[in-house]
């Protein structure tokens, strides 16, 4: 099916390989500190792909986590991980493989291209909100043909190299990954935020979703709080950020068009 080296897996044979096979033997090879990871495959296939392999006691003992890719995203609603996790609240979710341009007919690397970093960012973003607890991009760096790679399966890269020229050139999604990675740093707690419409005398204009904004809010481990919010829309957006649902602090910031921008205070 693939031009390149594949296994595959179905639930249950991967629950039996792990409580028969796998978790065994990393036991024996005093190895439980790896972390193991099931399905690194689509949302869509979830909760059931954890469903069955976590119903296994023995095989559930081996088990730390669940990988997810983004690709077929839109098949399937992010709520499908806030799901899984309230089935499983002992295994963390983590986004294990994202990268543009491997769709049909797309071009494979486009150098600046600003949708790209968004898609990085909402992505991000809904992951979340929804108790993913990191993101990986597929690739760090690739040449200028999004390689290089045997199978001929070029792609997007955050960082895309020249080597003709001696250069390199970060791109739109490595500035969207920038924001997240620098701005929440690990053991950060994902926060309930909301956008919601105001009228009030600091003459805040009416924020809906249709405004294009997303955001994210989490508590550092430094005791700060970030908002990262994503505008997609083609007008700046006024937006009045609030701390607490008593309208304890708060401050007003414009958000400019086409943008994504991080927010810490203390």
């Amino acid at each position: 099916m693939f031009p390149f080296q594949a296994l595959g897996f179905t639930p249950a044979s991967q629950r039996d390989f792990i409580a028969k096979d796998l978790g065994p033997a990393l036991a024996a090879a005093n190895l439980q500190h790896l972390k193991l990871i099931i399905m690194d495959d689509q949302r869509f296939l979830l909760p059931n792909w954890a469903d069955t392999v976590l119903a296994d006691d023995t095989a559930a003992g081996f088990v730390d986590g669940i990988g997810v890719h983004w690709y077929f995203d839109g098949l399937t609603p992010a709520s499908v991980l806030t799901k899984t996790h309230n089935r499983h609240p002992d295994k963390f979710i983590l986004s294990t493989e994202a990268c543009q341009g491997s769709g049909i007919g797309q071009h494979k690397v486009i150098l600046g291209d600003w949708s790209r970093g968004e898609s990085y960012a909402q992505d991000i973003i809904e992951n979340l909100q929804n108790w993913v607890g990191g993101w990986v991009d597929w690739n760090l760096a690739l040449n200028t043909e999004g390689g290089p790679n045997w199978a001929k399966n070029q792609v997007d890269s955050p960082i895309i190299v020249n080597a003709t020229a001696d250069e390199f050139y970060k791109q739109p999604m490595y500035y969207a990954l920038a924001h997240f990675s620098k701005f929440l740093p690990p053991n950060s707690v994902i926060l309930k935020s909301n956008l919601a419409s105001t009228t009030n005398p600091w003459g805040v204009k009416r924020v809906s979703k249709a405004s294009g904004l997303q955001i994210v809010a989490a508590q550092r481990p430094d005791g700060g709080l970030v908002t990262m919010v994503m505008n997609k829309g083609k007008k700046d957006v006024t937006l009045k950020v609030v701390d607490g649902p008593g309208g304890g602090r708060s401050f007003v910031v414009t958000v400019q068009a086409r943008s994504i921008q991080s927010f810490v205070w203390w």
